[in-house]
């Protein structure tokens, strides 16, 4: 049986290789892992696996080094690259040092059997070459999806000439060797969701949606053959399909907003989740699509502000909705009275411009655009001067989250009422200098003293606090003078010590009862505080 050494500084990505590989069936034993590259070399020098799978990216010692450690040693022994990083220069690197396989993360389970079972094969040489030959077949789709999916990100991310595209990729991937393109990016609106428990559901949500868009588009481009798709899974909440189609045919762009809004309408029946749908123009030719993608983000972005589950096209997006216009000078006047600090005059100038807003049968988007302003204007005149950078920080964007998903004008203007009167109110508390004491008071009883035994951070507690994460680190040190991890952690040790002195725990029982999820860690910071390792410390 061969046996194989993995090496990655993410933990994460070393239990799913452990988990979910059926490394036995494939006649491989894993025999060590590593969390860098130092200590890969180490355990090859120790353990002698006969081929490595390896991170680039790594503490200390990264993938090439490693790999020109280990066959400085032995050039024989196949090394199989896993990177998060798609990009031609780690490619090309990685074939000039000698490295077998380039893998992408995430990979499929049929991608890593592959390359395993290819490797495998090298070493033993036993196996016929009509089974590699089949085995090479039945994966070419697989490899065919995966080059698809980096050429298309590669496309939207970076410019190109037409004669920099590589043809050759391009007919062995299927493609049309001359297309039109137009993009669609599809961003689904994720719930309020804040345990990491809830992570899992979000994926299922996710994969279903991918599927449905997938199915959908089968079905509405069988009846099209001048016309084809490709799904791109962009982000964590974006999706970008991208149509090609024969630059001879004649088809209606009303059938790209149909089968688009069909399937917005279908994620929105089965899977119960909105999107905002952006589409750019048709574009000639797979070096313009970058333009189209662009478009289409352009769109979404409009998409925020408007009517979600519907689809944006780049052609009507800058047109204005129906509904009364508002006067610009009100808008102007509240500006200028909130930028120069005026608070009293900015919450009238408030009341008369809401009064318009809600007397003039004003859309519903035209009316988010303006408070989006109003409300951005606020938040940013309430920074101190030296955090002017900070303005598009989380609680900016929660923010906005929210005042978006009001679904009429009146709530719009309740809920921007609620919004101005508190931002004013803390305001007027940074003034008198009331503010600090007490939103740091909040965080050490509300957060630190109630859920030290929890996996919280500062972020978590700035966003809960709709406070800039930045501004409440700063405050919290300048009131307490020690920066918010020391403080907590000081108070976990506290506690510690408390747990330690009934004698009833376990250094590791302990680690956990008060938030440390690693008890090598937790003993590390019991030190550095008390001087003691917490065996030591009852003693």
């Amino acid at each position: 049986m061969n046996s194989i050494l993995l090496v990655d500084d993410d933990e994460y990505v070393i239990n799913g290789l452990l988990k979910h590989i059926p490394w036995q069936d494939m006649g491989v034993n894993i025999v060590g892992t590593a969390a860098d590259g130092l200590e890969g070399l180490n355990k090859f020098l120790e353990l002698r696996p006969d081929f490595v799978i390896t991170d680039i990216y790594m503490p200390v010692m990264d993938g090439f080094q490693l790999t020109e450690e280990i066959h400085a040693i032995d050039p024989s022994v196949p090394i199989v690259i896993l990177s998060g990083y798609d990009d031609l220069a780690n490619a090309r690197k990685a074939v000039s040092s000698g490295v077998h396989h380039f893998l992408l993360k995430p990979p499929s389970i049929a991608e890593i059997e592959f390359v395993v079972r290819e490797v495998v094969q090298l070493l033993n040489e036993s196996q016929e070459h009509e089974d590699l030959l089949a085995s090479y077949l039945q994966q070419q789709e697989i490899v065919r999806r995966s080059m698809k999916d980096a050429f298309f990100r590669d496309l939207i991310s970076t410019r190109y000439r037409a004669d920099e595209l590589p043809g050759k990729r391009i007919a062995f991937m299927g493609l049309p060797e001359v297309s039109t393109v137009q993009a669609l990016t599809l961003s689904l609106v994720r719930p309020d969701i804040s345990a990491r428990r809830e992570e899992r559901d979000w994926q299922l949500l996710r994969f279903g949606t991918g599927n449905i868009i997938r199915e959908m588009l089968s079905s509405a481009l069988s009846a099209t053959p001048m016309m084809t798709a490709e799904v791109l899974e962009y982000s964590d909440q974006d999706f970008v399909v991208i149509f090609l189609a024969d630059p001879e045919s004649d088809y209606s762009q009303e059938i790209i907003l149909e089968m688009s809004a069909s399937i917005l309408d279908n994620i929105l029946q089965y899977m119960k989740l909105s999107v905002l749908a952006g589409l750019g123009t048709v574009r000639s030719g797979y070096h313009q699509l970058m333009d189209s993608y662009l478009e289409s983000r352009s769109s979404v972005e409009i998409a925020e502000m408007n009517e979600w589950n519907r689809v944006y096209a780049h052609e009507a997006s800058n047109k204005s909705e129906p509904g009364k216009s508002v006067s610009m000078d009100a808008v102007r006047h509240l500006h200028d009275a909130v930028f120069q600090k005026q608070w009293q005059q900015s919450n009238d100038l408030w009341m008369v411009l809401r009064n318009e807003l809600i007397n003039g049968s004003v859309s519903l988007p035209l009316c988010k655009g303006v408070c989006s302003g109003i409300a951005s204007a606020f938040w940013t005149a309430s920074l101190t001067p030296d955090m002017q950078a900070e303005t598009a920080g989380p609680a900016l964007e929660d923010l906005l989250l929210q005042l978006n998903r009001c679904g009429s004008t009146r709530q719009l203007l309740e809920w921007m009422d609620d919004s101005v009167a508190r931002m004013i109110g803390q305001i007027n508390d940074d003034q008198a200098g009331k503010k600090s004491h007490a939103l740091v008071d909040k965080v050490i009883k509300e957060y630190i003293e109630k859920c030290y035994h929890e996996n919280i951070s500062l972020e978590q507690i700035a966003a809960n606090l709709h406070v800039n994460r930045n501004y409440l680190s700063q405050l919290f040190k300048r009131v307490t003078g020690e920066p918010f991890v020391t403080y907590f952690n000081k108070y976990r040790i506290r506690k510690a010590i408390e747990l330690i002195g009934t004698g009833k725990y376990m250094v590791y029982e302990i680690s956990e009862r008060v938030g440390f999820q690693n008890s090598t860690y937790f003993s590390q910071v019991f030190k550095s505080i008390t001087g003691y390792s917490p065996s030591e410390y009852d003693r």
